[in-house]
């Protein structure tokens, strides 16, 4: 009933963002059709857990790994046109040069494929990191261009959209002015990707957070609360493990994890009530090590096994196998599957007569 979670060390946060896309979403949808399981991916804590038979789950999870890590290999390479030594309107550059559709690019790099992500000022490819590498020196050489005549240049125009500022916002913290629908889009693009993160102004050389005041001036209060969301599910997967969400579906707790070689430690939490282990990640369990109660996980009947180990009084039924533990009394003894059993041969009849009648001819006593 609880499943099995997915738990392999090349499934990284950045290999699991995968499931967010559609691409991601089919190989889902594919997987579980094809083994005949059922597949829960929580977005929020980014846990996959799969539910189905035993040997199903083996089957399923294999394909899962090997496809998600596929499926990031061939990601798209990103060549960023903002941030660092890059001038402010460097994706207008690159559109002059090579047109909107990255045409003349495609003539100077035909091995690759290319298209222009104007949202987040970036060039998406397909290809190699050498291919990569190559068109970087393109447009590396294009921005030396473009810095050196940079004193000529209107500097008035929105630094997302390039275009003259329409129903302009002024941040708060840095007085740079904007395009209000294109802050929106900006936080809005937030929500969908974690690794925009945090949110600051884009204008050449600033970089300053953007404020809450600006956030809650910007955005209804349902967007901000996804934003916040977003921004929280950012901090988890970006903290290298050091912090994860409660185990509990779509709980919006935090926890920070217990260092390697610590006790098992208690997180309780304030929201679903569930208390957590912070080292192994499941149930609290105060009183057996994570190891020994990852034992009792994998096989519920570990413990009652250990506790019958070397127990003269204690057998089990040869018809049904449930652990029998005899007190005082008669030979005989019936287990709860209504057979009746001999204590001393484990031979079983179908009634007490029979179970009687056996220990008499065969043992020479009831007792």
């Amino acid at each position: 009933m609880n499943g099995k979670i997915l738990q392999n060390a090349d499934i990284t946060p950045a290999v699991i963002q995968q499931l967010f896309s559609r691409d991601g979403v089919m190989l889902l949808k594919s997987i579980q059709r094809d083994t005949g399981t059922y597949i829960l991916f929580d977005k929020h804590s980014l846990i996959i857990r799969v539910f189905g038979s035993a040997d199903k789950i083996d089957v399923a999870q294999q394909r899962l790994v090997k496809s998600l890590l596929a499926l990031h290999d061939s990601k798209q390479l990103e060549i960023q046109l903002r941030g660092g030594l890059l001038p402010p309107d460097m994706m207008k550059r690159v559109v002059q040069n090579f047109g909107s559709d990255l045409h003349g690019l495609k003539e100077m790099v035909p091995e690759a494929e290319f298209s222009l992500n104007a949202r987040r000022h970036c060039i998406s490819m397909v290809g190699t990191k050498e291919l990569k590498q190559k068109v970087e020196g393109i447009i590396h050489g294009i921005a030396q261009t473009s810095l050196q005549s940079q004193g000529n240049e209107d500097d008035s125009a929105c630094p997302i959209c390039l275009c003259e500022v329409e129903d302009g916002y002024r941040l708060e913290g840095c007085t740079h002015e904007f395009c209000r629908l294109c802050l929106v889009d900006q936080c809005e693009s937030a929500i969908r990707s974690q690794d925009s993160f945090p949110l600051v102004c884009t204008h050449n050389g600033c970089g300053a957070l953007i404020l809450l005041t600006d956030l809650r001036s910007l955005l209804s209060s349902e967007k901000l609360e996804e934003l916040f969301r977003a921004s929280l599910g950012a901090f988890v997967a970006g903290s290298g493990g050091a912090y994860r969400f409660c185990p509990s579906p779509d709980c919006p707790s935090v926890y920070r994890v217990a260092d390697r070689g610590t006790s098992s430690e208690l997180f309780a939490c304030g929201s679903c009530l569930v208390e957590t282990c912070t080292r192994c990640h499941m149930e609290y369990h105060p009183y057996v090590t994570c190891e020994k109660y990852q034992e009792f996980k994998d096989d519920p009947d570990s413990s009652l096994k250990e506790w019958c180990n070397g127990r003269e009084n204690v057998k089990k039924c040869p018809c049904c196998g449930f652990a029998i533990e005899k007190v005082d009394g008669c030979n005989h003894v019936e287990c709860r599957c209504g057979r009746h059993i001999c204590w001393v041969c484990l031979e079983f009849s179908v009634s007490s007569e029979d179970c009687y009648g056996h220990l008499r001819s065969v043992h020479g006593a009831i007792m």
